[in-house]
């Protein structure tokens, strides 16, 4: 059995792919392979389109080749990190499966760094796609301290919470699920997506001071599932709650 990376342009094994800063207008979409299959691909799929960032030719190119692909991972759990893009003024694709490195976060929980780089709101409809220009992620990543199960939140430039530098956020109030609001700017998240057909959740804005009232908060990407939050350092602490643990065992029932 081959070990991860394994590489893949345009639908064909390669020895290597381009760096990232080689994609003009790149839109990155990270995924879970899970068994030999891509369980979100669908909705995957879906931000694809919305993104209006790629040709139908390419979008039948893709579709074409990408569960193949995914029944080649020689692993039971792998990540497949998916690029489109431009690369020399050519429209093009490439396919890369990572390993899944497990870590603690599942099960004792992440922590949260506030960071001061903050997220730029824009005044047209934020279509929420994942974008392979990371630069201020990069620069709010840089600052986070050394520690274990560390994440960083990040604010808009207006101060109101957005994400974590990996996922979206859902905070629990009473019995209603709330995540910020991602019309200005942000990476509204597949897992988000899927979750809102099993749960009831509210799209609001929120300061710091807002969010700390939650009863509990979790973090959510489509490669890990749901991760709790257990403290946002400096300004909160939780134990971790019933929600969580629900919707942790809702996505190994479902999902994997």
């Amino acid at each position: 059995m081959s070990k991860l990376p394994q590489f893949y342009r345009k639908g064909r094994r390669a020895s290597e792919l381009v760096p990232d800063s080689d994609y003009a207008n790149g839109i990155l979409e990270t995924m879970r392979c899970h068994n030999g299959s891509l369980p979100l691909w669908s909705l995957h799929r879906s931000r694809l389109v919305r993104s209006s960032a790629l040709s139908a030719l390419l979008l039948s190119d893709i579709d074409r080749f990408i569960k193949k692909l995914a029944a080649k991972c020689s692993q039971n759990a792998a990540v497949a990190r998916l690029r489109v893009g431009f690369v020399d003024g050519r429209e093009c694709w490439d396919l890369a499966f990572l390993p899944l490195v497990r870590g603690l976060e599942e099960e004792l929980g992440a922590r949260l760094y506030p960071c001061r780089t903050r997220l730029l709101s824009s005044e047209s409809k934020n279509l929420g796609c994942k974008f392979l220009d990371r630069s201020r992620y990069n620069a709010a990543r840089a600052e986070l301290p050394d520690g274990e199960r560390l994440d960083g939140l990040i604010f808009d430039d207006s101060g109101r919470v957005i994400e974590s530098l990996r996922c979206n956020l859902l905070a629990r109030f009473g019995n209603t699920w709330v995540t910020p609001n991602l019309t200005r700017c942000g990476v509204h998240g597949v897992m988000l997506d899927w979750l809102s057909g099993h749960i009831r959740w509210q799209e609001q804005d929120m300061n710091i001071e807002t969010f700390c009232e939650a009863d509990e908060v979790v973090l959510c990407n489509s490669v890990r599932g749901v991760i709790p939050v257990v403290e946002i350092i400096g300004y909160k602490s939780w134990s971790i709650g019933p929600g969580a643990r629900r919707l942790q065992q809702l996505i190994v029932e479902a999902l994997w």
